[in-house]
């Protein structure tokens, strides 16, 4: 009966989940964001369901839509298919771990395509600077021509920009969807010049912008390098989870999983097997460096909107 109960609640739970990816969710709030990425909690939890910081691509939050109902009615039937309760943490565990260990080459490879794009941008904003035009109307032209990996960032920068935005408060807020540590360098530079953008600027941006297209360079080889070992990852784990899915239809393969002792020796397996697996793919990744341009927890009036300050960027200046 208990395990009739909870396969209900648990099929139930994969109706609701089901409907809800079916009718999707309303966008946030601007004002949600900020105070995400305050919470340091709120900003360890975004990164751990959506698996990187910054803006949760749309192709993530599809992928999330499908596990969640797939992992709440796979579970209860593994269990009544095999009569192993374990499967029902273990199925959850392999809809989604399964794509984010084969999708490990996304994230850095996404990251990668991004700074190429913004050292394409910086360059474009460098060059029409020369032109005497201001650097709010460089980077609201940029609109127009602006990189499709940055296409929908740059077209909010413009947006905040032509709403009366501070510049530094929106230059701020482009720094924090693209959420990295190089892309930071470029932008404390029009931080600190957003008021002042003569000759000395566009040389800054040019040099910038030749600085990340060699870092990308550099990551491009190192991410050659990386897919060999995830290659044979890859297929490791194939082999491993199509051997146990093919053995599973065989009774008399998984009935000594069924007593108590069973039960703790498939643990014991499955947790050494996810912990080899995470540690390897952990050597193959690629550790965020700490942002620049992180805002100040330190602050007690929070963040508030336009205006806010950040001790990072009023470091620099001083610096300057």
């Amino acid at each position: 009966m208990l395990l009739f109960a909870l396969c209900g609640l648990a099929f139930a739970g994969g109706l609701v989940a089901l409907v809800a990816w079916a009718r999707g969710s309303e966008p946030a709030d601007e004002d949600d964001g900020p105070a995400r990425r305050d919470n340091p909690l709120a900003s360890r939890a975004h990164v751990f369901w959506y698996g990187a910081p910054g803006a949760a691509s749309l192709r993530m939050v599809r992928l999330r839509r499908i596990q969640l109902p797939l992992a709440l009615v796979g579970a209860p039937l593994a269990w009544l298919f095999t009569g192993i309760p374990l499967t029902a943490l273990l199925v959850p565990l392999a809809v989604f771990g399964l794509p984010w260990l084969f999708d490990t080459t996304r994230p850095d490879t996404h990251r990668i395509e991004r700074l190429e794009a913004l050292s394409e941008w910086t360059q474009r904003i460098a060059d029409v600077l020369l032109l005497g035009v201001g650097l709010n109307q460089a980077i609201v032209t940029s609109r127009r021509t602006a990189p499709a990996a940055l296409e929908d960032e740059i077209g909010e920068l413009a947006a905040r920009l032509q709403a009366r935005w501070r510049p530094e408060e929106a230059l701020h807020a482009f720094a924090d969807s693209l959420s990295d540590a190089t892309a930071d360098k470029v932008l404390a530079a029009l931080v600190l010049r957003a008021g002042d953008s003569g000759p000395g600027l566009a040389r800054t941006l040019s040099d910038m912008a030749d600085s990340v297209r060699e870092e990308v360079r550099q990551r491009r080889a190192i991410e050659a390098d990386r897919a060999k070992h995830r290659t044979t990852i890859r297929w490791l784990v194939g082999i491993i989870v199509l051997v146990v899915t093919v053995g599973s239809f065989n009774t008399e393969y998984t009935r000594p999983y069924g007593t108590f002792l069973g039960q703790v020796v498939l643990a014991v397996v499955a947790a050494l097997f996810v912990a080899i697996i995470a540690w390897m793919r952990a050597l193959a990744s690629h550790p965020p460096v700490p942002r620049l341009l992180a805002p100040d927890r330190r602050s007690k009036g929070g963040r508030r909107g336009p205006g806010v300050e950040r001790a990072p960027v009023e470091r620099l200046g001083e610096v300057r």
